[in-house]
């Protein structure tokens, strides 16, 4: 079958979470067979990146990557997500998709120009909600950048974070785009009941993601705690540091993002937090392998956390916050604790042994499996 992959972000111009999920995704393919090509947006990396450097991922050699580079630089995804519409790279994507594709497969492309760019591609059309763009101009229901929304103010809350309001919603734009979709794919069931709670109507079926990343030998655990994640303030790492501080216990800090300058000041004069700054994905499993445990701390609704599955191959158990689909990957999963607040976590760590987790269903053969048999179904 003849697969195309859309997605904004993609290896190495990436910051990590949907973009990994892709190109496994798409390498998964490859290797079952399948012709595959992804198409990305170099642009957007380039406007958001911020600290953030360019971060590798293998790929399989039969995969065709499109990256997108409009002459007109950060105005292209800017202008997409002002006008919801795909102005700037309507060309490029009608020239790819119509090639004719017998699955077109949206992921996280609103700076593509979704929803409008919905309307090229052929054969069986799927989207994955990896984020909650669908019901929120900022992706992540995070409110003002401050706090869980729980009240639609979305124009300033935009402009709060620096972001352009996007009048576009207010009419028949983002309809007129998903009536192109055949089908939504949940990556948790918290994330279907989040978005058909706005989109009562939308076609949803949960398909939980899977994790690629090697199963190390066991090495020798040390006496440290860790976070990988993205460095700014919905991922929670600031509420971590006042605890550590306090316990010197040792913790250790990967990723990069807007919020590293801040994270460093608060945890000024703490030896024993140590910021590692991105680190690549190869080198993961020996991290996670070696440290007691795995803190997942976010303060946004999670739609689903791979560092989980990630620390779990590794046999390293994790604590996550009672966000989003955290508390159902360590039902799920068997592989963790969930704590309801830094006063909890901290009262429980020291408490750890290697687990065993239960990962047969987010395994790279059961998601493909499943995945084929939802586009063979239609």
């Amino acid at each position: 079958m003849r697969f195309c992959l859309l997605t904004t972000f993609f290896p190495p111009l990436h910051f990590g979470g949907d973009a990994i999920f892709v190109a496994s995704l798409a390498n998964l393919l490859a290797h079952a067979g399948h012709h595959v090509e992804v198409v990305h947006c170099a642009n957007a990396f380039e406007l958001l990146r911020g600290p953030v450097a360019p971060s590798p991922f293998p790929l399989h050699s039969g995969v065709v990557v499109h990256t997108l580079r409009s002459p007109f630089g950060a105005l292209a995804p800017l202008s997409a997500h002002i006008s919801g519409r795909d102005s700037m790279y309507a060309p490029a994507l009608r020239r790819i998709l119509g090639q004719g594709f017998d699955v077109t497969h949206w992921h996280n492309a609103s700076l593509l120009g979704a929803p409008e760019a919905f309307r090229w591609g052929s054969g069986f059309r799927l989207m994955t909600l990896h984020e909650y763009w669908l019901i929120c101009p900022s992706h992540i229901l995070f409110r003002n950048g401050e706090s869980n929304c729980d009240k639609r103010t979305c124009h300033t809350c935009l402009l709060r974070r620096g972001r352009p309001p996007q009048f576009w919603r207010r009419g028949g734009v983002i309809r007129d785009g998903l009536q192109n979709i055949d089908l939504f794919l949940a990556p948790s069931a918290f994330v279907a009941r989040k978005v058909k709670g706005y989109l009562p109507d939308l076609p949803v079926r949960v398909l939980p993601n899977f994790t690629t990343a090697n199963t190390v030998p066991p090495l020798a655990r040390e006496d440290f705690y860790l976070v990988v994640t993205r460095l700014e303030k919905a991922k929670g790492v600031h509420t971590l540091l006042p605890l550590f501080k306090h316990n010197g216990l040792r913790l250790k800090i990967a990723g990069a993002g807007e919020d590293e300058p801040a994270l460093r000041a608060l945890a000024a004069g703490a030896k024993n937090i140590e910021f590692l700054g991105r680190v690549p994905f190869a080198d993961l499993p020996n991290l996670f392998s070696r440290a007691r445990a795995t803190i997942v701390p976010s303060i946004c609704e999670e739609t689903f956390g791979l560092v989980v599955l990630e620390s779990l191959r590794q046999g390293t158990p994790v604590y996550v916050s009672p966000r989003g689909a955290l508390p159902e990957l360590v039902r799920q999963t068997g592989g963790g604790r969930v704590f309801e607040s830094v006063e909890e976590l901290g009262s429980m760590l020291g408490d750890e042994s290697p687990v065993q987790a239960a990962l047969a269903a987010f395994e790279p053969q059961t998601h493909l499996r499943n995945y084929l048999g939802l586009i063979h179904s239609r």
